[in-house]
């Protein structure tokens, strides 16, 4: 296999090159890291999931989005957290040309590429992943309790290893240890009932929310100020939907852009970071597990405790 050496003295591997029905396959294998059914088995959020190769495009202007297309339209991109990383965009750029020695693009990608960074380990790199979402507004405001009512026959697992049924909302007697337990714990964030997207907005309303890759697609549209190849997950059928994603979609601008995850102590009063849907509790339980797919990704993720 080929290898790229930049002038940073960063060698990388070419190791295989996964088609996109291989993809596929290995996403609907994703696990919920902390999602499980009544049998406290792991649920796999892409089962019945569809994927499709569309685009993301650049912003026109401050105070404009990056947008989506999907069914011919252009559709407004939201993300889960706006906080990007110098060290990682630096990874982009060392990527997009490792891949360009091999005859890709970081832009238009199609395909997943499996490598090896001497040093680090083996990895994947595949189009960014994004996820149409639904969710019911009342006046702007989500409605928690239609929201909760999507994680029917779903369970977390407290301390004490007892499963909780996530659409009741408010579960009783929740174990933090072995020891203490909360009489009543709302599963939602304390501060989601505060979000508002405008108060015309009512009933059923569609949000396009990066999942995965915010510096593929940062790297693409701030850096080279490129439109880029994403998948776009979504439900066949209109009577499914996708499990909620587990942080509110909020608009790509103003973004923080710090040197590192590390260097967030640095700034304690850092105020505009991800909203997560669920409590202080339960807020990892929805992040994915890539590796029950065979996917091995970098990660910037703590590594909090999940039952």
């Amino acid at each position: 296999m080929a290898l790229y050496t930049s002038s940073m003295q960063h060698m990388l591997t070419l190791k295989r090159v996964l088609d996109f029905p291989e993809i596929e396959s290995i996403l609907r294998k994703v696990k919920f890291r902390g999602l499980y059914n009544q049998s406290g088995e792991n649920l796999n959020p892409y089962r019945k999931a569809r994927f499709t190769l569309t685009t993301v495009y650049p912003p026109k202007g401050m105070g404009h989005m990056p947008q989506i297309k999907d069914n011919g339209k252009r559709e407004i991109l939201f993300s889960p957290q706006p906080t990007i990383y110098q060290n990682q965009t630096g990874i982009m750029k060392i990527l997009d040309e490792f891949l360009c020695s091999e005859g890709y693009r970081l832009t238009e990608l199609k395909k997943a590429i499996e490598y090896e960074w001497d040093g680090r380990g083996e990895f994947h790199v595949l189009p960014p992943i994004v996820e149409k979402h639904s969710y019911d507004l009342r006046g702007g405001f989500v409605d928690l309790d239609k929201l909760s009512g999507r994680f029917r026959n779903t369970f977390v697992r407290d301390a004490a290893g007892n499963l909780h049924e996530v659409s009741k909302r408010y579960l009783t007697s929740f174990h933090i240890d072995e020891v203490s337990k909360l009489p009543y714990l709302d599963i939602f964030h304390s501060n989601a009932p505060l979000i508002n997207y405008g108060l015309s907005y009512n009933g059923p309303t569609d949000f396009y929310i990066v999942c995965d890759g915010m510096h593929r697609i940062d790297f693409a549209i701030e850096v080279l100020n490129k439109p880029i190849t994403v998948i776009l997950v979504d439900m066949p059928s209109k009577k499914d939907k996708l499990m909620p994603y587990y942080a509110f979609p909020v608009p790509f601008r103003p973004t923080i852009r710090l040197s590192s995850k590390r260097s967030e102590i640095m700034f304690p009063r850092l105020e505009r970071d991800k909203i997560h849907l669920f409590n202080d509790f339960l807020k990892k339980v929805l992040h994915y597990d890539w590796s029950g797919g065979g996917l091995n990704v970098s990660s910037l993720r703590n590594k909090a405790e999940i039952y």
